[in-house]
């Protein structure tokens, strides 16, 4: 069997899993998308909340609604730590990611550079051994002019 075929199997494993690590490095690159949506709705619901607060408060708050906005507050501000936190570990998750798919990308086009050079030598191999058969087919045909070889000075 000539090596090229038996490496194919090996790039097929190859590329399989470079297709892999390519799937989860857009998994994790949307999952910090959604993290990052997430933080601007959060960031959006404290501006909105605040401003709405900011207008009744201009009109007169009692200390219920008081210790209700700020207990409201307190959560939203708690929600964007821990979306700060989730998006710190997407994106660390992220560069994993980038990391497996960029050595199963390298490992890919080493594997392809194998099959390429040993196709280039099988090639090389098989013309020599076209040339070998006709220049033994050339070295069987009988000479011309009497069986002598003719040579000329």
């Amino acid at each position: 069997m000539k090596r090229s075929n038996r490496l194919t199997p090996v790039l097929e494993l190859a590329e399989t899993r470079e297709r892999q690590a390519t799937q989860k490095l857009g998994q994790s690159q949307h999952k910090l998308d959604m993290a990052l949506r997430g933080l601007e709705n959060l960031h959006s619901l404290r501006l909105g909340y605040t401003e709405r607060f900011r207008q009744s408060g201009d009109q007169g708050l009692g200390a219920r609604q008081l210790t209700e906005y700020r207990t409201f507050l307190n959560k939203i501000n708690s929600a964007i730590l821990e979306q700060e936190k989730a998006i710190r570990q997407a994106e660390a998750d992220l560069e994993k990611r980038r990391g497996d798919w960029e050595a199963a990308r390298k490992h890919t086009l080493g594997i392809r550079k194998l099959v390429e050079n040993a196709l280039v030598e099988e090639a090389r191999t098989q013309e020599k051994q076209v040339q070998a058969e006709m220049d033994e087919r050339a070295g069987r045909r009988p000479f011309r002019d009497g069986g002598m070889l003719a040579v000329f000075l």
